[in-house]
């Protein structure tokens, strides 16, 4: 995203009151450390809506000295790693790459909480697959980082045009029954607004492509007109099963 349109983005936001709590986070399918702005939008952000939390997101590979240390600036956010598995192998098939630099990087992020030199939250989040895994991760990171906070979290498919994880998700699933009582449910996302890097609003956090007509366009209308075409959805909380888009999903997020 253009940085004078994410500057145009926040300027829209601070039509909302100062008094009221925000929660920003600044990732969708990528490793947001990545981009170098990162720390500078989260200042802005910080100046412009004072009473903002933040979520900040990473895969752990770059979690090294230097690089994210300025988050614990910002009281009372909290850094989440997505953790996807705690051996080589299981690693390497979910993310593509190996685990030894990822525990290195976190022990140094644990070093540093032992020590009150980044004091925010961190949690460690990992796709449920079985009940052996699951004791499996939360063993290891409780033993190797016990200041850490640890969750196991369904897998899901993302909502768009390719559908990845699926197969993962209908296979995990199945394991621990997961209910469809979930159809009945209205959603929280709801009550979130999700930008991607081109502008366009998104149904939720785990719908990839957004949508493409452009009255949801963030570049060229002011983000709360945008957030303000779902408020339906708000007043009525109707189930899901019967909203375009959300009728198959059975995520609480």
């Amino acid at each position: 995203m253009p940085t004078e349109v994410f500057e145009k983005i926040v300027d829209d936001l601070s039509g909302i009151p100062k008094s009221h709590p925000l929660k920003i986070t600044l990732s969708r399918i990528n490793e947001p450390l990545l981009d170098r702005r990162l720390e500078y939008f989260h200042k802005l952000i910080a100046a412009r809506l004072p009473n903002t939390k933040f979520t900040f997101w990473s895969n752990g590979t770059l979690l090294r000295e230097g690089i994210f240390e300025w988050m614990a600036g910002h009281k009372g956010s909290t850094l989440v790693v997505s953790l996807n598995a705690v051996n080589e192998a299981d690693h390497i098939r979910l993310m593509g790459f190996g685990l030894k630099r990822v525990l290195k990087n976190l022990d140094y992020v644990h070093r540093l909480k032992e020590t009150g030199a980044f004091d925010i939250g961190v949690n460690l989040v990992a796709p449920w697959e079985s009940v052996e895994q699951a004791e499996e991760v939360e063993t290891f990171c409780r033993k190797r980082w016990p200041l850490f906070f640890v969750a196991l979290r369904p897998f899901f498919e993302w909502v768009g045009e390719s559908g990845k994880g699926d197969e993962y998700r209908e296979e995990t699933t199945s394991q621990i029954g997961a209910s469809t009582e979930a159809l009945s449910f209205a959603c929280a996302q709801w009550f979130d607004l999700h930008i991607l890097a081109n502008g366009y609003a998104t149904k939720c956090c785990i719908d990839e492509s957004g949508y493409t007509y452009e009255r949801y366009n963030c570049f060229t209308n002011n983000a709360l007109d945008v957030f303000s075409l779902s408020r339906d959805l708000r007043d009525a909380l109707p189930d899901r099963s019967h909203v375009s888009g959300c009728e198959g999903c059975r995520h609480l997020g």
